[in-house]
């Protein structure tokens, strides 16, 4: 016979529906790209979540990191909470991903869905952005990902979805 979970002791199932729940929280991703000299640049861009984990911005080939990121699929984000939310600066919450960027064509039915979907998040100014032809819709696809709760609350995601998670410990 196993012994009941303690109520103040979080399964890593508590911990994959927490981290869920955070990301659905957050409305801006940092972005980590590199320039063309390969110097790393941070930015950021709203975005959206479909139901497989996959992050998607609307962005204009003005800004930089669009730039780069046409030019190099390889790309990092991070969800973080807000620091006035936050009792330890040293332990923010965090998430963060490695992955790539596909860009989704306008003439895809996936382009309008996504369009969609931002425009009941973000509002009216979709409308105006989808008008203008230098803005694209990038798909950021992660390999892997990393959930940050606190000290020593560091949690490895992975897999299909980023279903599967891994305490890290030293």
């Amino acid at each position: 016979m196993t012994s009941p979970t303690p109520k103040n002791t979080l399964t890593l199932s508590d911990i994959q529906a927490e981290q869920h729940q955070f990301r659905q929280s957050c409305k801006t991703l940092i972005l980590a790209t590199l320039n063309s000299d390969d110097w790393p640049e941070a930015s950021y861009a709203p975005f959206i979540e479909d139901e497989a984990g996959n992050h998607y911005i609307f962005v204009s080939e003005l800004a930089a990191h669009t730039q780069h990121l046409l030019e190099n699929k390889k790309v990092s984000w991070m969800l973080i909470a807000d620091e006035q939310d936050t009792r330890q600066l040293f332990a923010r919450q965090r998430f963060t991903c490695v992955g790539h960027v596909d860009v989704i064509a306008r003439e895809a039915a996936e382009f309008a869905d996504r369009l969609e979907q931002m425009q009941e998040r973000f509002g009216e100014i979709i409308d105006l952005l989808k008008g203008l032809g230098d803005f694209h819709l990038l798909k950021l696809m992660p390999e892997r990902a990393t959930y940050v709760r606190g000290f020593g609350q560091a949690y490895a995601l992975s897999g299909d979805g980023l279903n599967q998670i891994e305490h890290l410990k030293r």
